[in-house]
């Protein structure tokens, strides 16, 4: 098998075992809900009161939902730019995988402990560490064009690095949950999209429609 060969076999693993990660914690998220049990003979009274006690969990489970699957679009698209890898880039996938296998465990804590300070500043905390493994990865292979194409424009390097943006003002939404729960847990729910739609107006705005001669690749091309 030639290099080229090994090289593209190798990130297949690497995306494939990743994938294979995030999907097996995104589903992980929904054991915490569990269907309330009560006697029939109190089912038509109690239902309400034990499905809105539930509430809370239902909260995180789509926060964390949303969250693990953004961070898994970002992957997606950063690995269709990595053309090889080393050790270091494997390295850093694991410890961004690290933080999305304790997204669970996180989510049910945030679930059950909503209304302390303490529970929501560890689960912005989780999020950012989540985002900034993310951002330290794309910047080693993307740094001095380490481990992706060496004719990707470097502005759109940069705007890919707008990303940050969701574990930073994570990070800055931690003294919100010592001040007001909804305006934190409010935060986290704009942010992502945030992040999103001004990193396609970014991309948009440098595209050139001049490919690559090298690769085909448009600069500023995301999909």
């Amino acid at each position: 098998m030639n290099p080229k060969a090994n090289e593209e076999l190798g990130l297949e693993r690497i995306v494939f075992f990743s994938d294979a990660v995030m999907a097996i914690a995104i589903t992980l998220l929904a054991i915490d809900l569990k269907v309330p049990e009560i006697a029939a003979s109190v089912a038509a009274t109690e239902l309400p009161r034990a499905l809105s006690d539930l509430g809370p969990r239902f909260m995180s489970f789509l926060i964390s939902f949303f969250v693990i699957g953004i961070y898994w679009m970002s992957h997606h698209r950063y690995f269709r730019f990595i053309q090889r890898y080393d050790g270091g880039l494997i390295a850093l996938n694991l410890l961004f995988l690290l933080f999305i296998v304790l997204m669970p465990f996180i989510a049910n804590l945030f679930g059950q402990y909503y209304y302390l300070p303490l529970g929501m500043s560890i689960y912005a905390a989780a999020v950012a560490a989540t985002g900034l493994a993310m951002g330290a990865l794309w910047w080693y292979a993307s740094h001095h064009h380490r481990l992706i194409d060496e004719h990707l424009d470097e502005q759109f390097i940069r705007a890919r690095s707008i990303a940050l943006a969701v574990p930073l003002l994570f990070l800055l939404s931690i003294p919100f949950t010592f001040v007001s729960r909804t305006l934190a847990v409010a935060l986290w729910c704009t942010l992502p999209l945030v992040s999103i739609a001004v990193l396609k107006v970014a991309e948009r705005g440098q595209r050139t429609h001049h490919a690559s001669p090298e690769t085909g690749i448009e600069k500023g091309e995301t999909e």
